[in-house]
């Protein structure tokens, strides 16, 4: 039961990668609105909610925090050293459209990983997280259709960056990864959550501050509800 639901959630997250041209052309009026709201949901969802499973599973730990910090840390060192901030967006992404392609790729797989890993201790903990991922996963610098058009013209390449999710979910199931494990992947995850929100969604210049005031009002209900 628990994969058949892992799968599940993996595909609509895939789903919704394959067709993020498609959705984005639908939305592009409503982006900035998207992304801010999708920003108080993420933010609130990593105060609120993962930070304090992590600080409970980790018991009095002064290093419990230390994987989210790693995984913000890979997001700013990939940005300094692959993205080069000064460089045109189009062009880094011709340059590196492979190695981007594997980054998105590899990102999602991590998804699957601790989207099967909090189905197996909870359902509600897997609902709270899957919510943030499929706001986030749409609107925010790693959804599939920031992707050079070079690579999604390639349809295997496309459906592997989009489904990678639902790989991380089989190896998972089939692997059996051990709660340190998972808890560090989860503890990753956070810490790329966080970053991607502050670089993407925060900029002065471009924060819609209702979008981002309702993102995390509707997740403080949720926690509510559920």
């Amino acid at each position: 039961m628990d994969l058949i639901l892992g799968l599940a959630l993996a595909s609509l997250i895939g789903l919704l990668h394959f067709f993020g041209e498609e959705i984005d052309e639908r939305f592009s009026s409503s982006h900035l609105l998207l992304a801010s709201f999708s920003a108080g949901l993420t933010i609130a969802y990593f105060f609120l909610s993962m930070l304090p499973k992590i600080s409970r599973a980790s018991g009095v730990n002064e290093y419990e925090f230390l994987y989210a910090l790693l995984g913000f840390s890979i997001f700013y060192l990939v940005e300094e050293f692959i993205y080069e901030r000064d460089s045109h967006l189009d062009d880094i992404k011709k340059d590196f459209k492979e190695l981007h392609s594997v980054f998105i790729a590899s990102y999602h797989f991590a998804v699957g990983l601790v989207l099967y890993f909090l189905i197996e201790t909870s359902l509600s903990e897997a609902f709270l997280f899957f919510i943030p991922v499929v706001v986030h996963t749409a609107v925010n610098s790693l959804a599939i259709k920031e992707m050079h058009e070079e690579m999604l013209d390639k349809i295997t390449v496309k459906l592997f960056a989009s489904f990678s999710a639902v790989l991380g979910v089989v190896v998972a199931h089939i692997l059996e990864i051990s709660q340190s494990v998972s808890y560090a992947f989860f503890g990753v995850i956070g810490g790329m959550f966080l970053y991607v929100v502050v670089h993407d969604a925060l900029s002065p210049e471009r924060e819609r501050p209702k979008g981002f005031i309702l993102g995390a009002l509707t997740f403080v209900i949720l926690v509510s509800v559920i």
